[in-house]
């Protein structure tokens, strides 16, 4: 079985991180709500291509901010 290292946690963390704080930033500004919506989280989506970190921190960062910002059962699943 393959350890997982710190660094990978870290990483994993500091993106998840990053993606619920862009969330917020954006939900705070109003880009997130409307016709158009902007969404400042999504812009990290690129990084799976460069690390395998952002697979699980991505996971975790979408599934944090819905539960944060009150998202029915149906948006989290």
């Amino acid at each position: 079985m393959r350890k997982i290292s710190v660094l990978f946690v870290t990483q994993a963390a500091v993106i998840a991180a990053m993606y619920v704080v862009l969330t917020f930033v954006s939900s705070s500004l109003g880009l997130a709500s409307g016709e158009i919506q902007i969404r400042l989280s999504e812009m990290l989506v690129i990084l799976p291509a460069f690390t395998p970190a952002a697979i699980p921190g991505l996971f975790l960062g979408c599934l944090l901010s819905n539960l944060l910002t009150g998202c029915t059962v149906i948006d989290i699943v």
